[in-house]
């Protein structure tokens, strides 16, 4: 297990965490910090560790933590309401999944109706079981390679570079070699059209590739794919599980690039740390599946309802969206300069309120995040560990300020300027 000097009170937990918890249950982290409490875009450790928060939780905490009117809405919601709805409606359920369409319905009107789940990757199996069952005798499904929606069932199949699934085709996503072109793109999805026979009755990806590295395609590519998907009746999903909420630049990822999916996948940012999320979209396809086919224990929880209800309404009395994408323009900024001060980062990659920061390799990634952990003798940035072995996201709350910035640009600053090969 992890330890880390002067951290007595962390070491024990840590110890103890290892003793009746199986390390599959956290990925891994170089820090594995532990937090006593946290605030706005700041985390406290239990030895009193300042650290800004680079992560939002894993894109979960847009609005930021302990946000008074979004702690105090979800209480003033949930008085009265039980704590678990199976097979009853109550009015916050209805309230939330209404505003929930209507939010979506206004840039893209093929939202109209919704399903909840449990968590993304529970979203993305009810999705595609939507599409499976409004197109039966189709039973061939297209994702993008290098993608990740999930680890279990239908979402594991259409995760990573191949599929286990011998109805599963993966298609090309841009990445940084700028060597993929549409026509090729077309090419491929002729290819599997013919190959099986016309039978595919969905086209699942991510709007950028997340756990890949922080790889943002250009606006043709998903323009590209929903052309063809209309063409071929053919369902388009697209996976927002982590993108959703303001995390681009607008509030729904579809917005930045312009398409109109037949289904989104909603899920982290969505409730502000309350575990949920939803497939929305056509009627037709969200209708698919008939009574107890996409139902399970904790879809729908009204505690989460309540906390979809509250999140939405702090976007817009507090114009979330246009502060995150102002601030993003400065973030993206303050990332390219400490590109430019430090040779071992190899790209930085993003846009709005994520990017990627690739590190020349596994070592030196893990080392980054150890010394931003520990950038001051009580303060530091807080990082998740590497995505795709060497490459550091970077997912702050939405609500980052520029003083909180520019005080983590100078902790990084200082940080990374002890690792090996930062002259």
């Amino acid at each position: 297990m992890i330890h880390h000097d002067g951290e007595e009170l962390g070491n024990a937990s840590r110890d103890q965490w290892t003793r009746v918890v199986g390390r599959g249950q956290m990925t891994w982290t170089p820090t594995m910090a532990v937090i006593r409490r946290a605030r706005g875009c700041c985390l406290w450790t239990t030895d009193g560790r300042r650290l800004i928060d680079f992560t939002s939780g894993v894109l979960v905490n847009n609005i930021g933590y302990a946000h008074k009117g979004f702690e105090s809405r979800v209480a003033e919601l949930m008085k009265g309401i039980p704590r678990n709805a199976y097979n009853m409606i109550t009015p916050l359920q209805v309230e939330a999944s209404s505003m929930l369409v209507a939010s979506m319905a206004r840039t893209n009107p093929r939202v109209e109706k919704l399903l909840w789940a449990a968590s993304g990757s529970e979203a993305i199996q009810k999705a595609m079981w939507c599409a499976l069952h409004r197109y039966p005798d189709r039973p061939y499904m297209l994702a993008t390679r290098g993608g990740f929606h999930g680890k279990k069932g239908l979402a594991a199949d259409v995760t990573g570079e191949s599929s286990p699934n011998p109805f599963v085709r993966m298609i090309s996503f841009p990445l940084d070699d700028h060597t993929l072109t549409e026509s090729a793109v077309l090419n491929e999805l002729e290819q599997y059209w013919t190959e099986t026979g016309g039978r595919i009755s969905l086209l699942i990806t991510e709007p950028y590739l997340g756990a890949k590295g922080s790889f943002h395609p250009p606006k043709w590519y998903h323009l590209c794919l929903e052309r063809w998907c209309r063409e071929r009746d053919v369902a388009f999903i697209f996976d927002e599980v982590q993108s959703c909420f303001g995390r681009t630049g607008n509030m729904y990822a579809y917005e930045t690039y312009g398409v109109r999916p037949d289904l989104v996948v909603l899920g982290k940012g969505m409730a502000s740390g309350v575990p949920t999320a939803a497939v929305a979209g056509r009627a037709d396809l969200i209708d698919a599946l008939d009574y107890g086919e996409g139902s399970d224990t904790f879809s729908a929880h009204p505690e989460a309802c309540a906390a979809v209800i509250a999140t939405l309404e702090i976007f817009e009395e507090e114009d979330i969206v246009r502060t995150a994408r102002k601030m993003g323009v400065r973030l993206g900024k303050g990332l390219a300069r400490l590109q430019e001060r430090f040779s071992f980062i190899r790209a930085v990659r993003g846009e709005g309120m994520v990017y990627g920061i690739e590190m020349e390799n596994p070592e030196t990634a893990n080392r980054c995040v150890l010394e931003a952990y520990r950038a001051k003798a009580r303060r530091g940035v807080h990082f998740l560990g590497p995505l795709a072995g060497k490459v550091l996201r970077v997912s702050p709350p939405l609500i980052l300020d520029r003083e909180t910035l520019i005080d983590a640009l100078y902790l990084l600053d200082k940080a990374w300027g002890r690792v090996p090969g930062s002259a």
